[in-house]
């Protein structure tokens, strides 16, 4: 299974989300025992990040997955504003019980200004 590529809008100060359905040879993967973790960063390898949320995931049989920004993420992380811009962007499951890892989606992510604060 390789990642998906799909670019992202994000609007600032504002709750994001976006649901999955995660497939393996066109097939619901069963996402049971599974964990999720993805971040968000100005650049590859900048240390900066701003993590997704997966609360309220059930990770199950039917391979969907939710991807989350709250909107006090989207405005602020601490003291570092997630600004306008672009940011690049990726997703992980993973296993412990087996130390298996798979990148389900990747790409960019443009993060929209927001005027009312």
């Amino acid at each position: 299974m390789s990642a998906a590529k799909y670019n992202l809008i994000i609007d600032q100060g504002s709750d994001f989300s976006l649901t999955l359905n995660i497939k393996e040879d066109g097939v619901n993967k069963n996402l049971d025992g599974w964990l999720a973790r993805g971040h968000l960063r100005e650049s590859m390898d900048t240390a900066q990040h701003w993590a997704f949320d997966f609360s309220g995931t059930t990770f199950d049989a039917n391979g969907n997955l939710v991807i989350k920004l709250a909107h006090d993420v989207t405005a602020n992380n601490g003291n570092s504003e997630l600004g306008e811009g672009s940011y690049f962007y990726d997703v992980e499951i993973y296993k412990t019980s087996t130390d298996e890892v798979k990148r389900v989606i990747q790409g960019k992510a443009t993060v929209t200004r927001q005027v009312t604060r």
